[in-house]
């Protein structure tokens, strides 16, 4: 079985153009990300789109991984049994790919000009937890 399909999907199989397993990647993206707004944003518009879609009205915890897990079997086997369902996981993975696929994300970091550094400087993108310096 397919790490994100039931038994009936083909591995590579596209939906309208787009590879299923590309937008189902994007699904557990977007739990990832949700530590941002545009990630938060993403989550709450899927989550929206399942809703609509299986009538289930409770949300899934982006935080809890088998909960996740669950959700991407669930969308995976609904996408491959609903054409209709599929195009619209397809159109939701091409609005939010760039928020939750850090691989499409730009971050620059400069200190630059007159600046003056008296201490430690932390660059990047996204920081998940303390940073300490020292002792």
């Amino acid at each position: 079985m397919h790490p994100y399909r039931g038994a009936a999907g083909a591995p590579g199989a596209t939906v309208s153009g787009m590879d299923l397993d590309s937008a189902l990647a994007l699904v557990t993206a977007a739990a990832g990300s949700v530590a941002t707004e545009a990630g938060r944003h993403a989550w709450d518009s899927l989550m929206s789109l399942t809703r609509r879609i299986t009538g289930r009205p409770e949300p899934v915890d982006p935080g809890d991984e088998d909960a996740v897990r669950v959700l991407v079997g669930r969308i995976s086997d609904r996408a491959e049994a609903d054409e209709e369902f599929a195009h619209q996981l397809r159109d939701w993975a091409r609005t939010y790919q760039s928020a939750v696929d850090a691989r499409h994300s730009q971050v620059r970091n400069e200190i630059s000009g007159d600046a003056r550094i008296t201490g430690p400087v932390v660059q990047a993108q996204n920081i998940t937890g303390p940073i300490t310096f020292g002792s």
